[in-house]
């Protein structure tokens, strides 16, 4: 665990909930489509975290570090 986490990182993650929750949307759309049936959205979620969600944050994070938060050379987060 960080012992310092960047304010304006959670800050940011907080505000994209909608975000990562059309993701899973998403998700669900194509697995239902491989699965040739609906999968159910928590299915969804759990197939989300253990095949996309480190993709997904490690480049939301990149992003973020790089080109908006102006502690950078300062956070935690940036070195990680």
């Amino acid at each position: 665990m960080l012992n310092h986490v960047c304010i304006r990182l959670k800050q940011l993650l907080d505000s994209e909930k909608s975000v990562l929750k059309k993701e899973i949307d998403k998700n669900k759309y194509y697995l239902s489509k491989r699965e040739h049936h609906e999968v159910g959205w928590k299915e969804a979620e759990i197939d989300f975290i253990e095949h996309y969600l480190n993709t997904w944050a490690s480049g939301f994070k990149a992003a973020y570090c790089n080109y908006v938060c102006d502690v950078r050379d300062n956070c935690d987060l940036r070195n990680k």
